[in-house]
């Protein structure tokens, strides 16, 4: 599961983090940062299944962590 994460500034020196629906599959999720991308907006795809990625110490925590949101 992917998801797009997006940042904007609505006039603070913080900036708004969004996070939007999970997709399936990580081309619809890219598809979907490029369009917020060509809007203005930051964008990042992150994904809920970190087991994918290179294995370390935390990473049953950021599983279980990521089945929480």
């Amino acid at each position: 599961m992917y998801r797009v994460k997006t940042a904007y500034r609505n006039g603070t020196d913080r900036p708004v983090i969004e996070h939007g629906p999970w997709h399936d599959s990580r081309k619809d999720a890219e598809h979907w940062a490029d369009l917020l991308s060509a809007a203005g907006y930051t964008t990042s795809v992150e994904s809920q299944n970190p087991a994918s990625h290179a294995r370390d110490d935390n990473s049953d925590l950021a599983a279980a962590l990521a089945g929480m949101a």
